[in-house]
């Protein structure tokens, strides 16, 4: 049995507690942003970055997520109303999952899925609240998009 299966997860956002260096998900881009940017990214509001925990390690990360506010192109996604960016009817804003990742040596157990189900809760709460119509996800390789994809997202444009 897995001897983490009833440990309970905690969402912290970032902070200099929390121990970056030993995270690896085994994607080099993201260990190396989280390693070396997030705290930065998080601090500067570039991005809002949440930890994820076990609740009896709180400074020891077994998964992240980084949100953005990012703007689309209204011509990519039609018959979605949403608010023009800056007036510009050509393009909107939506919120952006940035990045994600779950300690490699934890992956398949169900974690990547209690984020992803934060992320939409947040957006939920977030978008309905200042306007965003959409959460875009920005897969990194084939991998993350047949997670996604397995979540229920759809592709809407290409890259």
């Amino acid at each position: 049995m897995d001897d983490h299966a009833h440990r309970q997860l905690a969402f912290l956002q970032h902070c200099d507690e929390i121990r970056r260096d030993g995270f690896i998900c085994g994607d080099r881009e993201i260990d190396t942003w989280f390693r070396n940017k997030s705290i930065n990214h998080h601090k500067n509001r570039v991005h809002i970055v949440t930890c994820v925990c076990f609740d009896d390690e709180l400074g020891k990360p077994i998964g992240f997520y980084a949100l953005s506010v990012v703007v689309e192109d209204a011509t990519k996604l039609p018959n979605v109303g949403y608010r023009p960016f800056f007036g510009n009817p050509q393009y909107f804003p939506c919120l952006g999952l940035v990045y994600v990742g779950v300690q490699q040596t934890l992956q398949g157990r169900g974690i990547g899925s209690t984020m992803m189900g934060r992320v939409i809760t947040e957006f939920a709460d977030i978008g309905e609240e200042i306007g965003l119509p959409l959460l875009i996800l920005t897969p990194l390789n084939s991998r993350a998009a047949a997670f996604y994809r397995g979540l229920g997202f759809a592709a809407y444009k290409k890259g």
